[in-house]
């Protein structure tokens, strides 16, 4: 069945201590709302940590956008597509259509000009997808969450640098939350509880040394 299975393409997932199956939504590639693509993210993650032996399980999830499908928090590490916009005011006509799509009252529009508060933007893009002038420049990129849980005991994953947009950065992270898990965990304690016994300041201290 496993020789049937791989001759399509399709790999058995992997249970136990290790890092299990990487999931992921169907990203940009299908969805209008995604930021990223998820599937092709996925698959080098799948291609980098698939299997690696560590004192208990750890999980993936990768989500396209703020829609958050797959809800990110909830795994050890959880990757959300992003993106980090900026006004071009000679392209814009003023038309209101961004304030009205933004979710988080980011945007204003005052005498025909965009009011843009990027403290309250959270990177789901609607105002650039939906410009019809192309009025918003974007860059794409990730939201990384870590420690988060399901199940019996729920966490929702914490994020320590609120947006990261070169995919290597975000790659030298995961290896960094790998590594602290691998190095600091107990058998049989997830990655939320090796963050709280050690410390969350000496991992944050870890995820951003990994970001420079």
């Amino acid at each position: 069945m496993k020789a049937a299975l791989a001759e399509g393409g399709v790999e058995p997932g992997v249970c136990g201590p290790r890092v299990r199956t990487i999931t992921a939504c169907q990203g940009e590639a299908v969805c209008p709302s995604g930021c990223i693509d998820t599937y092709a993210l996925a698959k080098e993650l799948d291609d980098r940590y698939f299997a690696r032996e560590l004192p208990h399980k750890f999980k993936f999830g990768v989500t396209g956008c703020q829609n958050n499908c797959l809800k990110a928090e909830e795994n050890d590490v959880g990757i959300k597509g992003a993106i980090k916009v900026k006004w071009v005011e000679d392209k814009c006509i003023g038309c209101g259509l961004c304030a009205k799509t933004c979710r988080k009252g980011a945007i204003k529009v005052e005498n025909k000009k965009v009011i843009f508060d990027e403290s309250q933007c959270n990177f789901c893009g609607r105002c650039y997808k939906s410009c019809p002038t192309d009025a918003w420049e974007d860059t794409h990129g990730y939201i990384v969450s870590f420690g988060g849980l399901f199940g019996n005991n729920i966490n929702k994953g914490e994020t320590i640098i609120p947006f990261i947009e070169d995919k290597q950065k975000l790659l030298d992270i995961c290896d960094a939350a790998i590594t602290f898990f691998a190095e600091n965990a107990k058998p049989g304690e997830r990655f939320k509880y090796t963050i709280d016994r050690i410390g969350r300041d000496v991992f944050a201290k870890k995820i951003l040394e990994a970001s420079v």
